[in-house]
């Protein structure tokens, strides 16, 4: 018995609200048989409970004096006069059609219905296709233009590595796309255009090509790390270290379709820029003459030089050296751990065209022996070796004679080799010679002249009696020069 009485109960309560449902919906279907259901807009525009005549009249009210306002990304915008554009607003068959097709079925509360439709509307596409073009938005008349820029990877002087840089939307306009949606916009009789909105307008903006999800970016990054992240060193002595580092590597290279291309002009500029740096040949050096005066010594060939050609090849070598994939995994982790560093750095050994007697880093000209070295006088017509500082021999010479071709070359040099018995030749003699010491490559050096009129030496003697180029020397004192200048000693002639 209790439990029929209490199903009476439920059943009873059920068939209220099934009642009262339907007499809501009885109400509601004649309450919105002449309107729009509650929820309702149409391209944006709230009919919500309004009748046909209604909502027409207030579409076409709010259509009567027509512009659209378009906003553009950084801030753009673009105004476009409903006259300017020769505009003409209708309503249409379509919004009679979507009234009925609203009522055709049966409606609740709360639900949103949002249309969107084409209104019937004129305007002049031609003046909407010049005035979208001739804006701002297109031109940058007054509104910077931004291109879109791709996702790359790019090195970082703080990260000590190669990163991603996310792409940049930028704001340029596909000029078609835009006025396409321009027009699409009319047609809905729409006042507002967001084209901030990527979802309503996707299309419209040129967008990059490369994204940050794009998986390409995770090789181009691995692959543009692997070839920068490493140390090229030189030691030049004295505590003096030259080296490439990551940084300036990645200023060498590019990265297209998987690959690393190297830009050997800039690789070329550094080793030469490298080269001159430690040069000191050709420099100019200020010498003690015989007098204890300080004479400029400019030009020569004495000095160090670094072989530019070796070095490009050691340079070129080193940066395309596979290297441990771990070291440089945890060279990215820690870039300031020293360890890493050295795991990376790939060692060189300095290579020398011409060498000189000492380093100076504090003063590159100071390279020669400062103590033993000789002195060439062409004025005095005079030689003079020094050691300790002090002229321990001098002796007259006779150097060539002063016209073109023949002349002895001023600048610092060094003794090349030494020859007991040598042939001389040139384009008209060949003359043999005892005690040769060679000073210059193109021939000039010491050597017994047992020809010259030694009694009739006078400093201008070598007017009219010069050499080829060579210092002519006395027999007797052509064995003393022989056995006191050294190999590789510096000889000044000025």
């Amino acid at each position: 018995m209790k439990k029929n009485w209490l199903l009476r109960i439920i059943l009873g309560i059920a068939g209220v609200l099934v009642v009262a449902v339907i007499a809501v919906l009885i109400w509601q279907k004649g309450y919105y048989g002449g309107r729009w259901y509650g929820g309702t807009t149409i391209n944006g525009v709230d009919v919500s409970k309004q009748t046909l005549a209604q909502s027409k009249e207030k579409l076409i009210d709010a259509h009567k004096d027509y512009s659209l306002t378009i906003t553009a990304r950084d801030g753009g915008s673009l105004t476009i006069s409903g006259d300017d554009i020769d505009y003409k607003f209708d309503i249409g068959s379509q919004f009679d059609e979507l009234f009925d097709k609203q009522h055709a079925s049966m409606s609740f509360f709360g639900k949103k219905r949002e249309y969107t439709m084409d209104y019937d509307v004129t305007y002049d596409a031609g003046k909407v296709a010049r005035i979208a073009s001739e804006s701002a938005l297109m031109t940058g008349d007054g509104y910077q233009i931004q291109k879109p820029v791709s996702a790359h990877v790019q090195y970082s002087s703080e990260k000590k590595q190669y990163e991603c840089v996310a792409e940049v939307p930028g704001n340029k306009l596909k000029k078609k796309a835009f006025i396409n949606a321009i027009e699409e916009t009319l047609q809905r009789a729409q006042t507002e255009m967001d084209l901030t909105d990527e979802k309503t307008y996707p299309n419209v903006y040129k967008a990059p090509k490369i994204t940050s999800e794009d998986e390409a970016l995770k090789t181009a990054l691995s692959t543009c790390n692997n070839a920068a992240i490493r140390f090229i060193k030189w030691n030049m002595g004295e505590g003096v270290t030259e080296q490439i580092t990551p940084e300036e590597i990645s200023q060498w290279i590019t990265y297209k379709n998987g690959k690393v291309k190297y830009d050997k002009d800039a690789i070329s500029d550094w080793v030469e820029a490298f080269c001159l740096k430690y040069k000191t040949v050709g420099k100019t050096r200020t010498i003690k003459d015989h007098n204890g005066k300080n004479v400029k010594i400019y030009g020569g060939d004495y000095g160090w030089q670094m072989d530019y050609e070796k070095t490009l090849s050691q340079t070129m070598k080193a940066l395309k050296k596979s290297l441990d994939t771990s070291a440089t995994e945890a060279y990215l982790k820690e870039p300031d751990n020293q360890d890493n560093k050295k795991a990376l750095t790939i060692k060189n050994t300095v290579e020398y065209l011409n060498t000189a007697f000492q380093k100076d880093y504090q003063n590159f000209a100071v390279d020669w022996d400062t103590q033993n070295y000789t002195e060439i006088s062409l004025a005095d017509q005079m030689v003079y070796v020094f050691r300790k500082g002090k002229v321990a021999y001098s002796c007259k010479c006779i150097s060539g004679l002063p016209v073109e071709g023949r002349s002895t070359p001023t600048g610092a040099y060094f003794i090349k080799e030494h020859n007991t018995h040598r042939v001389l030749k040139g384009d008209n003699y060949a003359t043999p010679v005892d005690n040769w010491v060679r000073i210059t490559w193109s021939g000039t050096g010491f050597h017994s002249a047992p020809w010259q009129s030694w009694s009739s030496w006078t400093k201008n003697y070598y007017k009219v009696r010069g050499s080829h180029g060579c210092l002519n020397l006395e027999p007797s004192v052509s064995k003393k020069i022989y056995d006191t200048v050294q190999y590789r000693e510096a000889v000044f002639i000025h």
